[in-house]
């Protein structure tokens, strides 16, 4: 399975909610048409008046991850709406693959 990892900052509640609203009603409802999608999920960290976001989707192979890439392999997919959303974000995503998982993300245990 492949872990495709993505970070941003939020700098209020409000963001927090839109963002998540977002990728509910549209990105993660994009990505679960894509042939390998497995899930996703917005995690959020609070660090003072900012929220710390990660956003990971898992997907069956790399080929399935190339699927949602527009641009370089590696190149985020930001929204300009998004964009105007957040006080920061990675232009970067990045890739793992999973080498052993359990539970709601792996169902069981696999190696990589």
């Amino acid at each position: 399975m492949i872990v495709r990892f993505w970070r941003a900052v939020a700098g209020s509640d409000a963001v927090v909610d839109a963002y998540a609203d977002h990728l509910r009603r549209t990105t993660f409802v994009e990505m679960a048409e894509l042939p390998g999608h497995l899930g996703a999920t917005l995690a959020r960290k609070v660090r003072g008046a900012d929220s710390e976001l990660v956003v990971m989707s898992f997907w069956a192979d790399m080929e399935s991850a190339a699927h949602f890439i527009k641009g370089e392999f590696d190149d985020a997919v930001v929204k300009p709406s998004t964009q105007k959303l957040l006080k920061s974000f990675d232009l970067k995503i990045e890739f793992f693959e999973t080498q052993v998982s359990t539970g709601i993300v792996g169902g069981h245990d696999a190696a990589g």
